[in-house]
């Protein structure tokens, strides 16, 4: 089953580039809201709830909030490497999706495999740092989703066009949720392709992975 391709106008306006930074924005907060917001509200109920306890349980409880704040230390690191990738800025966008493969797959055990072909390098700022963004959320994706055992990225670069590829052999899902807007991250990776006036296609099967296609223009 395939999510139909979504295509738009590549020579874009000003209005639409200003409302692709909004919609970037919108993102950004839900994600702080989501992630650092949650583990403050609990962290907060947490410590009221010491006045109660014990000092055995007090112990026990101080704990667990110093495992939220280490969490939040993370999502803070998280957010701010999406944010500046610095390793991109520093050694490139091959090096630092290389790189991003490598970490991922010594943090979890995933066997991730990935291929260049063409210059990338010659390529604007903002596009460099966007697909950077996408193979980033690809992968978190397939870590929180997926429950896969082997990735494949393959990143082209043709004269007027950018092909990339990730694909996984995880357990897949219903691409409606996609559809619906409930689709484990999958719109962050759609924004940004939008941003980018990309299209992207979607073919996932209930246990038998998932595979996406996206095209990104490239004007010369």
């Amino acid at each position: 089953m395939d999510l139909s391709e979504i295509n738009h106008d590549p020579f874009g306006s000003l209005k639409s580039f200003i409302e692709g930074e909004e919609k970037e924005r919108q993102r950004l907060s839900r994600e702080l809201h989501d992630g650092i917001g949650q583990y403050l509200i609990a962290i907060k109920m947490k410590l009221e709830s010491l006045l109660y306890l014990d000092e055995h349980e007090i112990r026990e409880h101080i704990s667990l909030i110093r495992l939220d704040f280490d969490k939040i230390v993370d999502e803070i690191r998280r957010i701010s490497n999406n944010l500046m990738p610095s390793v991109l800025e520093a050694f490139g966008i091959v090096f630092a999706i290389r790189n991003l493969c490598v970490e991922t797959s010594e943090q979890t055990g995933l066997n991730i495999s990935l291929d260049f072909n063409g210059d990338f390098e010659s390529l604007n700022k903002t596009m460099k740092t966007y697909i950077f963004r996408i193979a980033q959320e690809a992968l978190n994706n397939i870590v929180k989703h997926a429950h896969a055992n082997r990735v494949e990225l393959n990143l082209t670069r043709l004269k007027d066009e950018v092909q990339f590829m990730i694909r996984d052999d995880g357990k897949g899902f219903d691409l409606l949720e996609v559809q619906s807007g409930n689709g484990h991250g999958m719109n962050n990776m759609r924004e940004r392709v939008i941003l980018l006036n990309g299209s992207i296609k979607i073919d996932s099967h209930v246990n038998l992975g998932t595979r996406i296609k996206i095209n990104i223009p490239v004007f010369i």
